[in-house]
């Protein structure tokens, strides 16, 4: 008699009586849970049963620390805002300084930037990586390609670097910048 019955036919009545089981156990124990879910007014009492409505305080009342006090707003004094009293004999002679004393030409701060970097590898033996932040320093001043000579620099940044580097520098190891 066993072997007229297939294996499908055996796991579909397993899967048919798991399920009429498993229903009539929720139908049976949660009916409560079950009418309240599809009933649309749901009361909060019913939700939580058990739990208490008492409010707890979990956290204590904050503890100022040795020698602090509050204060009122109300008790608090300010002055008014007035401007601070100069006296014209306090004065120093100042001279004002010149924006062109302030401001230095692109090449200068161009020649600047180029020797910090230099002290920047002056104990570090890494020529590729010296000369790509190079080209990138010498890019970032392309809006002054007119105000600054490249030539006149780049044999300057030459010039500096064979006295501070450890690798030598050459004019055609920065042929590529500015192209």
């Amino acid at each position: 008699m066993l072997s007229s019955i297939s294996w499908q036919h055996y796991l579909a009545a397993i899967v048919i009586l798991s399920v009429s089981y498993y229903g009539y156990v929720i139908l049976r124990y949660y009916q409560q849970e079950i009418s309240n879910l599809f009933n649309r007014k749901q009361n909060n009492a019913n939700l939580f049963p058990n739990a208490s409505v008492a409010s707890t305080n979990v956290m204590g009342a904050a503890k100022l620390d040795v020698g602090v006090s509050l204060t009122k707003s109300e008790e608090l004094h300010f002055t008014d805002s007035s401007p601070d009293e100069v006296e014209p004999d306090a004065t120093t002679n100042v001279t004002p300084i010149s924006n062109t004393e302030l401001s230095y030409s692109p090449s200068v701060e161009l020649e600047t930037e180029a020797g910090n970097l230099i002290k920047a590898f002056q104990e570090i033996n890494n020529k590729p990586e010296f000369i790509t932040l190079l080209r990138i320093l010498i890019n970032s001043y392309k809006r002054f390609q007119d105000e600054i000579d490249l030539p006149a620099m780049l044999n300057r940044i030459v010039e500096i670097s064979k006295e501070r580097l450890m690798f030598p520098l050459t004019l055609t190891d920065l042929q590529e910048t500015w192209a």
